[in-house]
């Protein structure tokens, strides 16, 4: 037997099955039609930081400023304000650098890998020179200084530049540090 409802005929029990058919042909066309306007909108630009990468030249050469602890509660003797001197070079698109001194001590740091992000350098860095990874080293094995990390960000403003330093012993978060450089001029 059928019935018939105002033009729509259905047999009995296929009511559930009609409107569940309905169901999923009506969100089926809605997620094609968004799918639909969605392709047919332009891509939206690129941002102005990722499109516009400064090159790393802007970063090279000798700066020298300001370190100071970027933490609440410095350790006991410590000075605010340590004098640092950041030496960048650019060689076949490669970043490298060290900064002296770091810790305390004029081993420094050596920048082991860098790039340009937007208008910043991130880079990370080693506390000393980069020791070999060498199996079976003689000698008692890693030193004090091989579980240490810098990640240095530092974004250039012509001849200034301001950065941070987040220092990791492993995978501990340890020290923070910022700086305030400038760029060390020729004299004439």
């Amino acid at each position: 037997m059928e019935i018939d409802r105002g033009g729509v005929t259905a047999a009995p029990g296929g009511g559930r099955a009609a409107m569940r058919t309905l169901f999923v042909a009506t969100a089926l066309a809605s997620v094609l039609a968004t799918g639909y306007v969605t392709a047919q909108q332009p891509a939206a630009p690129a941002t102005a930081a990722a499109a516009a990468a400064v090159p790393a030249a802007r970063f090279a050469g000798t700066w020298v400023g300001t370190q100071a602890w970027a933490i609440s509660n410095p350790p006991p003797g410590s000075s605010q304000d340590q004098a640092v001197t950041l030496e960048i070079q650019v060689e076949d698109g490669k970043i490298t650098g060290m900064m002296k001194p770091f810790l305390g001590g004029e081993d420094g740091a050596t920048i082991v890998d860098a790039t340009i992000v937007g208008e910043e350098l991130h880079a990370t860095a080693v506390v000393g020179r980069p020791r070999p990874q060498v199996a079976g080293r003689r000698g008692g094995g890693a030193g004090w200084k091989d579980p240490i990390r810098i990640a240095f960000v530092f974004k250039n403003n012509g001849v200034n530049m301001e950065g941070t330093a987040d220092v990791q012993m492993g995978e501990v978060p340890w020290m923070k540090f910022t700086y305030d450089l400038g760029k060390k001029r020729a004299r004439y």
